[in-house]
């Protein structure tokens, strides 16, 4: 600590500055952490749209689709009939090797894009292609996911990238993909519908976005409700008449409120490809003892005695009247990890025994898979 006493004028105005400034990077560092609606709940009539077409990849290094598969060489001859170059599939073409037939993918952002909007364009092999690497697409028509429609909306052309060196036969091109016309989301008339990601959806989140945008608006609207919480996955919002005239702006205020911090549900998530486990901090452990290859670990009752019973295998109590903090006189999964790690248990041992354990009804939570 510095002494006030032992400071200059100039130090000390020094000093109050860095002060102020630290006090301002801490309050936006916390406005900044805070959950707002926005990310948590998307616009209803917000949704991702994918274009999709079928092209040539031209120019590899040999490590095309070959000669002999015939549906890429018949495109081929099918594109060089557009240029007036007539081809017999059988002869000139056998020994074509740098041509490769693919499906082109153009993602469409949920908010929309206007006419002119270059985005990116991800290809595919679907022939005998060994690789992408140093091929170009040739100029394809993009249509819409529709097929009863033949509407194209694109098009797309350009350089192939591959960025994946196990995955040659897949390939970005950077802005290869051009919109004809505009695609965006319906129109938003009177009222719109907040729809809650799948990861947040709940009950009580939609319940406390319903709550934090009917407290926002109680001026404009006399403490009226404009937001219902329909379900665990909707909140449907009417828009005030006083902002009827800039439906935009009233949705973006909205979208950025804060949400009150709730805590997260109870989930474990297990991965058995990496051998790791995540879960929240909520997850607890009802009282039990666990033997397992060797290791035995008891999660006490409040009031019970924490002393282990006579044993020769490594032993770790969990006492609920330390660990149980959070008011239910329960242990969480937290302390059980740090006895695995006490304990030295192997990755394979921790999954076996948490598996054990939500089978059993000893943890609280849900238990998902990646």
């Amino acid at each position: 600590m510095i002494w006030p006493s032992l400071l200059n004028k100039d130090s000390l105005r020094s000093l109050c500055l860095c002060l102020s400034v630290l006090a301002v990077l801490c309050l936006l560092s916390g406005q900044a952490l805070a959950t707002r609606i926005r990310d948590v709940a998307r616009l209803s009539n917000e949704l991702p749209n994918e274009l999709e077409g079928m092209g040539l990849v031209v120019g590899l290094n040999g490590t095309g689709d070959g000669g002999d598969y015939l549906p890429t060489m018949r495109a081929l001859r099918e594109m060089m009939k557009r240029f007036d170059q007539q081809v017999l599939i059988d002869k000139e073409l056998k020994s074509a090797n740098n041509v490769a037939i693919v499906s082109v993918k153009l993602a469409i952002p949920a908010q929309g894009a206007h006419r002119g909007d270059k985005l990116d364009v991800v290809v595919s092999s679907i022939g005998a292609a060994k690789s992408l690497r140093g091929g170009t697409l040739f100029i394809v028509p993009m249509l819409a996911p529709d097929p009863n429609r033949r509407l194209i909306l694109a098009h797309a052309s350009g350089d192939v990238i591959v960025r994946d060196e196990s995955e040659q036969k897949r390939g970005l091109i950077r802005n290869g993909g051009v919109l004809d016309a505009d695609i965006l989301p319906e129109e938003i008339g009177d009222s719109f519908t907040l729809a809650l990601r799948p990861n947040a959806a709940s009950m009580e989140t939609a319940s406390a976005i319903a709550d934090q945008i009917n407290e926002d608006v109680s001026p404009q609207t006399n403490g009226k409700p404009v937001a219902k919480a329909l379900d665990g996955t909707t909140v449907d919002v009417q828009i005030p008449r006083a902002e009827q005239t800039n439906k935009t702006a009233f949705i973006a205020r909205i979208r950025s409120l804060p949400l009150p911090n709730m805590p997260e549900p109870a989930r474990v998530v297990i991965n058995r490809k990496t051998k790791t486990i995540i879960f929240t901090e909520e997850v607890e452990l009802a009282p039990t003892m666990i033997s397992h290859g060797g290791l035995t670990i008891t999660v006490t009752a409040p009031g019970q005695d924490p002393n282990p019973p006579g044993t020769q295998v490594p032993f770790v109590v969990l006492n609920t009247r330390k660990t149980g903090t959070n008011g239910s006189g329960m242990a969480k999964l937290r302390d059980l990890e740090a006895a695995f790690n006490l304990l030295k248990v192997s990755p394979d041992d921790r999954i076996a025994i948490v598996e054990l354990l939500y089978a059993t009804n000893v943890l609280k939570c849900t238990l998902d898979y990646e």
